[in-house]
Formats: structure tokens, sequence, C-alpha cells
């Protein structure tokens, strides 16, 4: 394939037409937090407008895997208590979820909340300050296959078809055929989301963790938990292959047998949860 397709594709992502269906709320969300004195009242009430998408954003943030010990009641609340770049990144997961649904990609949702269950369990686990931001990185990760094979089928069914029957990974069917992957995808539309780089690298790098330049540790966690939900093989993200473990990401989460033994079975049991958000 070309060098121009893979130009192609960029500009398909920069023009806002081929954006997927984000909300006008997410749009307006992303001008106000450049503002210095932007209150968390005023992000509240913008999400609120849309109460499809607020009521999505409330029962991710009360949601077990967070654990408050009183109900957060509002979005404003929510921005208080989780920050400002977990509460949009959830409400574009919020969206994200819709164009899985529509498209009838409940495994690959499944996937992508195991992921952000086990990057925040990992996450905790290593004392990370705010393991919130990498359950929003977990629920994103993927994001770039929404693009290649719900807002591009034409992409999607080269990529599905060269990967039937076939021991590659899908990954390496897109770099085959396009020059371009899935995460190639998700890391130009966090570009164009304006998303925060410890959100924009666990995107992009979540298969090659050791190229993330900022968000080290974090993009390290979703690669970690990637691997490990894939091989818990809760959900299915688009071919049955258990992705190589980064060695240098696996010691920079620095888990130990009982740890990882740990982590893993309670993953295992908010698994059992996953069906509640669908």
């Amino acid at each position: 394939m070309s060098p121009s397709t893979k130009v192609d594709l960029r500009r398909r992502i920069e023009q806002v037409g081929e954006l997927p269906t984000l909300p006008h709320v997410v749009q307006k969300l992303a001008s106000m937090i450049g503002r210095p004195n932007v209150s968390a009242e005023e992000i509240g009430a913008l999400i609120e407008k849309d109460q499809v998408l607020s009521a999505k954003v409330l029962r991710l943030a009360n949601s077990p895997f967070y654990g408050f010990p009183s109900r957060i009641a509002s979005v404003a609340h929510a921005v208080v208590v989780l920050g400002l770049s977990v509460v949009k990144g959830l409400t574009l997961c919020a969206t994200a979820f819709d164009m899985m649904k529509n498209a009838g990609m409940n495994d690959l949702w499944r996937h992508s909340l195991g992921v952000a269950m086990t990057a925040h369990i990992l996450g905790a686990k290593t004392g990370m300050k705010n393991p919130e931001e990498v359950f929003v990185g977990g629920l994103l990760h993927d994001i770039g296959k929404v693009v290649l094979y719900v807002k591009w089928p034409d992409v999607g069914k080269q990529i599905t078809a060269a990967t039937k029957d076939s021991a590659r990974s899908r990954m390496d069917t897109e770099r085959e055929l396009f020059d371009v992957t899935h995460a190639d995808v998700g890391g130009w539309l966090a570009t164009a989301w304006h998303l925060p780089t410890s959100l924009r690298e666990p995107i992009l790098h979540h298969h090659l963790p050791s190229a993330a330049q900022e968000a080290k540790l974090q993009t390290a966690i979703v690669h970690v938990a990637d691997v490990l939900v894939k091989g818990l093989a809760c959900g299915n993200p688009g071919d049955d292959l258990v992705p190589p473990l980064s060695r240098q990401a696996w010691e920079l989460v620095g888990l130990d047998a009982q740890s990882l033994a740990g982590c893993l079975a309670q993953a295992t049991e908010e698994f059992q949860t996953i069906d509640d958000y669908l």
C-alpha cells in the first residue's frame, strides 16, 4: 500500500465530517477546558444538557470500581471527585459505547470495559494517585477500531477478510494493508479531541508501550491490562490472539506473583458486572 494511503486515512480523521459522531456537548467541552477559570458547575451544567449522556457518565462514575462511599448525584460532583480529564474521558466513552452498540460490537465493549476495570485495579495497586485516569485510558484504548470497522466499513471489510483463517493479528493485517493501525487512528482521534497526553499515549502505544514519552506508567498499565484481559477471554477485540507482553511495561508496573494473583481475582469478580453496562 502506498504512503498516500496513510495520508488519505489521516485526512479522513482530520475532517470534522469524518470524525465519529462526537456530541456537540463534547466539542463545546473541549473549548471550555482552555478557559483558566472554568468551574466544575459550568462543566456539569453543560454535560447535563444532554440527559442521556449525563446519565451514562453518572452511571460510570458510580460504578463499583471507584468505590466512593456516597453516591455521586451530579456531573459537577463527578468533576470534583474524578477530575476534569476523567469526566471528559467518560463522556467520550459513553459516545464510543453508543457507536459500538449500534454497530453490534458488544464484544469490543466488553473487552474495553474489562481492560478499564483491570487497569484501574493495577493502577491502584501501584499506588497511582489517580487510577481513574487509566480506567478511562482502558475504555478508550481500542477507539480506533470503531473508526476502522464502523465509520469506514470499506477499510474494515478488507482487514476482516485478510485476517480470516490467518495466524496474523488484526493489527499486523492493518499495518500490512494500510500502513496504519487502529492504535494510530486512536492516537489521531485523541489529538483531534484534545485529550491529555496521559490518555493519548496509552491509546496510541497500547501495543508498544516502550514508545511512550511522558505517560510511561499509564501506557504500561493499559498495555498489561489489555494482554491480561485477552488472556482471560473477557469480550473479544476482533481476534483470538493474545498480544505479546512487553517486559519493560511489566517491570514498570512492578507486580510480584502474589499481587498479580490478587489483581486477577479482583478483575475476574468485577467482570461479572460488565453486562450491567450494556
